[in-house]
């Protein structure tokens, strides 16, 4: 009987491992695929910003790889061929801001009124997955450096939460699961909404924004530099 049994229970425990292991392994394939989006593409559409009662509709490209992200605001243009920048914002090794309209932006350390470190979590999903695939799988949530990040069933990225600047992001998908909208806010009522008419998983080649001199910041600037933020971006919304 004994030996009736050995064979028995083997063949129970290879059909146990088969059907168990390219599960796991497909649920974390999901979860990279996902993830990969968020690594690097190219885009363009429609962005929405308000800010204290004020609005600003305006065609915008924006495009990341695991190193840079570049977003530019554009007047004119169909899906920004031909049109110029209102204002162009740029992550790197570095941080910069453009506008032709509000130069005093490429003076500003904006630095830490950004969410750069929940930005930051996105620039490798090899390592994402490998250093918290279980968890996610598990949870569908994560949280690192205080950062909280929220995943739909099917591994989509669904909210982030930044407690440092005590910014959030939503992502909306249409049909097919696609992206089709990231909202997100900030303080003093601030929102911004991109709607994506076009987006493409792809490696971008981004162009950086120069880099504003050190210098140029200047102690009485740093001390108002949260009234001048404001300041400006409720003018540009005015202009604009």
């Amino acid at each position: 009987m004994h030996r009736f049994w050995i064979p028995i229970m083997l063949v129970a425990f290879f059909v146990i491992s088969a059907c168990a292991g390219p599960k796991a392994e497909t649920e974390r394939q999901k979860l990279h695929k996902e993830l990969l989006k968020w690594e690097s593409f190219d885009s363009q559409g429609v962005i929405e910003i308000s800010f204290m009662g004020l609005a600003l509709r305006k065609m915008f490209s924006a495009a990341k790889n695991q190193d840079q992200l570049r977003l530019d605001i554009l007047e004119g243009g169909v899906m920004g061929a031909g049109a110029q920048p209102l204002m162009s914002f740029y992550v790197g090794d570095y941080v910069a801001f453009k506008s032709p309209y509000l130069p005093m932006l490429e003076m500003l350390n904006l630095s830490d009124q950004l969410p750069l470190r929940s930005m930051a979590h996105f620039s490798s999903a090899d390592s994402l997955v490998a250093r918290y695939g279980k968890e996610i799988i598990s949870n569908k949530k994560l949280v690192i450096d205080q950062v909280s990040i929220s995943f739909t069933p099917d591994y989509k990225l669904d909210f982030v939460y930044d407690p440092t600047t005590k910014m959030e992001l939503k992502a909306i998908y249409g049909s097919g699961g696609k992206l089709s909208e990231l909202n997100l806010k900030g303080t003093d009522n601030l929102s911004l909404k991109l709607s994506f008419d076009n987006l493409d998983y792809v490696q971008p080649l981004i162009v950086p924004l120069p880099q504003s001199a050190p210098n140029l910041i200047n102690d009485s600037l740093k001390g108002l530099q949260d009234l001048d933020l404001k300041e400006l971006l409720k003018q540009f919304l005015q202009n604009k």
